[in-house]
């Protein structure tokens, strides 16, 4: 129940900010392999969806986020709490992951850290282009409760990632954008005590994890805006590399 108590007080300390939504939006894509933090979450066919509710500014939004492969091997089902203002953005992450061989019971409403199949994602970040005309944007999200027990499932290790990501060409038709981000754990496992131990979910040492390099077309049929990207991503920790494609379907 400590994970569901963090994020209800989350809620109630962000829902003055929100207490004017009237915004609805809906987005949705679909992408050849499902990329987070260094890890191929997900392969095969993807269609991720995004439902949520703002304030006439976009300055709070609080949505449901959900992704499954058409073959049906991996699904997820997540809510968020997101607040920005001049660059600054927090967020606030419920994710759920039932796919099959995910640890935790596969049950929703099971809470118990040593058992839960959650994890609970806390990430701030700063994009210099909105005061700063500068396209760098840093970013810091660590794990508070959840699955990121490690093998052992004795303590919550606190995985953190960072990341810096840079938009190195922009003009009306394409868009090219890198990035860098590294991994390590605030609270690792002694490494005398358990010598095998993995030191954060992202990777079983502290580093770099998670380097990009993509490209996206800005396609447009009519009305609607269809961008579509092609992307690279490699992992030195896990000495591995991913290659995704995806277009944007709807962005309301």
């Amino acid at each position: 129940m400590k994970m569901m108590k963090l994020f209800v007080l989350a809620a109630l300390a962000l829902l003055p900010m929100g207490m004017q939504a009237q915004k609805l939006h809906e987005s949705a894509s679909l992408e050849t392999s499902h990329l987070w933090r260094g890890l191929e979450v997900g392969n095969g066919l993807i269609l991720n969806n995004d439902v949520s509710v703002s304030d006439n500014n976009n300055h709070f939004k609080i949505g449901l986020w959900g992704g499954m492969a058409t073959d049906g091997d991996y699904k997820e089902a997540d809510v968020y709490m997101n607040y920005n203002n001049s660059g600054f953005n927090l967020a606030v992450w419920d994710l759920w992951n039932f796919s099959e061989g995910i640890p935790g019971n596969g049950k929703y409403f099971t809470w118990a850290a040593d058992r839960t199949s959650h994890l609970l994602d806390a990430a701030i970040s700063y994009d210099f282009g909105v005061k700063c005309n500068f396209p760098l944007t840093l970013s810091w999200a660590t794990l508070l409760v959840g699955r990121d027990r490690g093998v052992t499932n004795e303590q919550n290790v606190y995985s953190t990632f960072v990341q810096a990501s840079y938009r190195i060409y922009d003009s009306e038709d394409w868009a090219v954008d890198a990035s860098v981000g590294g991994a390590f754990a605030l609270n690792p496992y002694d490494k005398d005590k358990y010598p095998g131990e993995q030191n954060n979910l992202y990777g079983k040492s502290a580093g770099v994890v998670d380097c990009r390099l993509g490209a996206t077309y800005k396609l447009k049929i009519g009305k609607w805006n269809l961008p579509v990207t092609g992307q690279m991503m490699w992992n030195p920790e896990a000495s591995k590399a991913y290659f995704r494609a995806s277009v944007n379907l709807l962005d309301l």
